[in-house]
């Protein structure tokens, strides 16, 4: 237990894990562009891209590397979850916001075991918990964070999270602006950016010197 605190209260450990959303990245656009026919990130969401079949009659073969993009959401979610909790083990954000961050980054590690074609309401419902709880919670955090950001890190993060939010209301409410895939991977990806944002900023506070481990592990025990 000591050793999983000492984790949570390294800003460099926190710092890494926050990079995780980059697998998600690399698996959304392998798994995209082995896909059977045409993609489109503007009219296709994003749970196709996690089964073996798709088309009309559910007998196409979408993609042979579907399972790419289920570890991706499994392995970013969990990272998700991770910075999550070290933030407020770190005392750099409030309960709040990190509890919900948590929450949402483990309905987008949840996702990718309940896949579209497990279940497609609770598939549906995992990421939407993600967009819902991800989204408030990176502008909270982001506007809130008690860490050593740089006005450029900072508005990078709150610029997520309005972004983040207009996709979650747009897809929401069903509007055609951007197309329901395009709304999706608004809200989607202004939660992944933002916390690259926010977590990355334990590469500078543990350049610029940082408490040692220990000590964050007695404030915390």
């Amino acid at each position: 237990m000591t050793r999983i605190r000492g984790w949570l209260a390294d800003s460099r450990i926190t710092a890494w894990m926050s990079l995780a959303p980059l697998v998600y990245f690399a698996a959304e656009w392998v798994v995209s562009a082995t896909w059977r026919g045409h993609y489109g990130y503007r009219d296709e969401q994003l749970g196709p891209l996690g089964i073996a079949f798709c088309g009309p009659a559910g007998d196409w073969s979408c993609s042979e590397l579907y399972r790419a993009m289920n570890v991706g959401l499994v392995v970013t979610g969990l990272a998700i979850a991770f910075v999550a909790v070290s933030l407020l083990v770190q005392r750099v954000t409030d309960r709040g916001p990190a509890l919900l961050l948590a929450v949402a980054g483990g309905g987008l590690a949840a996702s990718g075991v309940v896949t579209y074609g497990v279940d497609y309401a609770w598939n549906l419902t995992l990421i939407v918990v993600f967009m819902t709880l991800g989204s408030v919670s990176v502008l909270f955090t982001a506007l809130g964070s008690a860490s050593r950001m740089s006005l450029e890190r900072r508005a990078v993060a709150v610029t997520s999270g309005v972004v983040s939010l207009v996709g979650y209301v747009t897809y929401m409410g069903g509007h055609a602006f951007f197309g329901s895939g395009g709304a999706q991977r608004m809200a989607i990806y202004g939660i992944l950016v933002g916390v690259i944002a926010v977590g990355g900023a334990g590469f500078v506070r543990t350049a610029g010197g940082q408490p040692r481990e220990d000590d964050l592990v007695e404030e915390t025990a």
